[in-house]
């Protein structure tokens, strides 16, 4: 029996233990390596991808909401798991009893978590988040302070680690710059007063090699760690983890003036053998490459014909006429790469890959 009739991603565990060895090496011995493992590990399978990160390289995970930490933890996995994202005061109690370290920004997320830690007789590790420009999360560089200080002085209560995030450290040096400066003359003003976290972090992926000479005692690594290096920052060398294939699974040859799929937005210019995939925006493959998108069928390419529908999509492989019902065609590969389909989708890598849904069986490679 077929495992995978229509569609799946392969997953390269050992190309993501390669990739966080790749990242570990512009780290100093003092710093932790953080894999980012939010929205499914960026499509790679939460649980599957942070085991495996775990034993081969990683010292923390860090997700986006309280239920992706749940779900790490129900898996037996039980490293520290730091929530990046603001939570609610109402999911204090779950962030305490399972042992996950929070962002936070505001006093009042703070203390409902003192009263969920006294009430189980636990400790919360907190991260006050700084805002020095992504105006997204996080307290101002001049509140800071007293959060710090108020936090500190409630019961239940370890202020564990401070933190910011980069506005665009893979292609903007100079805010980098600016963001880096800011707050590390706050940590050092807090230093100077004695109340420095002991667990200070700053970098993301692209973050990590243009401020590498702050990365204090935690960095946070996400779209490098699944192998795909939209930067071309250098010098780091990742293999993409995750890879996308989908069938044959009609062919059909057509005359010139045909319409192809939905609305007849193109038009066959010539006799056309349109091959259908069993893939579609349902499974997470853009509408926005409709027209423009490009699949791989034997080494060739064969570009997208029409609109991208909900299951299926059409492709040109009139000059590939070695093509047969049931081959496989790869979306995501060695040609076709996230970030070209980035480029041609007008949207980042990130998107690509975070996107693609659950019904797409994921084929683990250890």
């Amino acid at each position: 029996m077929i495992p995978f009739p229509r569609t799946w991603l392969t997953i390269r565990l050992d190309h993501l233990a390669h990739n966080l060895g790749e990242v570990r090496a512009h780290l100093g011995e003092r710093t932790r390596l953080g894999l980012v493992a939010k929205a499914d590990a960026y499509g790679h399978g939460l649980v599957p991808v942070g085991r495996h990160a775990v034993a081969h390289g990683a010292d923390w995970l860090c997700v986006a909401t309280v239920q992706e930490g749940i779900a790490l933890r129900d898996a037996g996995i039980g490293a520290s798991i730091l929530v990046l994202s603001p939570i609610l005061p109402l999911e204090a109690e779950q962030a305490v009893f399972y042992g996950l370290r929070v962002s936070v920004e505001c006093l009042e997320t703070i203390e409902a978590l003192s009263l969920a830690a006294v009430a189980q007789t636990k400790t919360a590790q907190v991260h006050i988040e700084v805002d020095t420009g992504l105006s997204r999360f996080g307290c101002g560089p001049l509140e800071a302070r007293e959060l710090l200080c108020a936090g500190q002085a409630l019961p239940g209560i370890e202020i564990e680690g401070l933190s910011q995030h980069f506005v665009d450290s893979g292609n903007d040096p100079i805010e980098t710059e600016r963001q880096a400066a800011e707050f590390w003359t706050l940590v050092d003003q807090l230093a100077q007063a004695g109340i420095r976290p002991p667990i200070v972090h700053a970098c993301n992926s692209a973050g990590i090699l243009r401020a590498g000479q702050v990365h204090g005692e935690l960095v946070r690594t996400g779209i490098y760690a699944y192998g795909v290096d939209p930067y071309t920052l250098g010098p780091i060398s990742v293999r993409p983890v995750m890879s996308w294939t989908a069938r044959v699974t009609a062919l059909r040859t057509v005359p010139a003036g045909t319409g192809f799929s939905y609305a007849g937005t193109q038009r066959a210019t010539r006799q056309t053998r349109v091959a259908t995939l069993g893939v579609g925006y349902g499974d997470g493959y853009p509408r926005s490459l409709s027209r423009r998108g490009v699949v791989e069928i034997h080494a060739k390419e064969a570009p997208v014909l029409g609109l991208v529908c909900m299951d299926q999509l059409l492709v040109d492989v009139t000059d590939i006429p070695e093509v047969q019902l049931g081959d496989d065609a790869q979306l995501i590969g060695e040609k076709v790469t996230v970030t070209r389909l980035a480029e041609l989708a007008e949207t980042n890598p990130h998107e690509i890959v975070t996107r693609i849904m659950s019904r797409v069986p994921r084929r683990y490679v250890r």
